[in-house]
């Protein structure tokens, strides 16, 4: 029986053989492939010019830092500063992370602690046992 004509393709001819399809179909996959690796390493070289991005930026800032008018008033003094500005607080609820260093023995406690309390929640029926170190 003919592959194709088995097969519910409105526009397959009648006559064509198993491995005309085949040959066909591996046409197609090997033109599909190539394109998508063509693409990618388009993606590649355009993501590798990035970096010369921020240069460009930096020396278009420059130029513009340069030129400067001739008859511009020079620059005011610059003020003393009155008092050092006041320590940010850190922790939560503030942009600052905290620096508190929790030991390894309690990261684990605790993790298994808060999977507990949200248990009902996430609809798991979880167990916190206690695993020790065997001496």
């Amino acid at each position: 029986m003919n592959f194709l004509a088995a097969s519910n393709l409105a526009n397959a001819p009648a006559n064509v053989s198993l491995g005309e399809a085949m040959q066909e179909g591996l046409m197609n996959m090997v033109v599909g492939m190539g394109t998508v690796f063509v693409v990618l390493i388009f993606l590649t070289f355009v993501i590798s010019l990035f970096k010369h991005v921020n240069r460009m930026e930096r020396s278009v800032l420059k130029e513009k830092t340069v030129e400067a008018p001739a008859n511009a008033p020079a620059p005011a003094p610059a003020a003393v500063p009155a008092a050092p500005a006041p320590a940010v607080p850190a922790g939560p609820g503030t942009m600052e992370p905290a620096k508190i260093h929790i030991a390894d023995e309690v990261e684990g406690p605790v993790a298994a602690a808060i999977l507990a309390a949200v248990a009902d929640t996430c609809g798991g029926n979880f167990k916190v046992t206690s695993i020790q170190k065997s001496k």
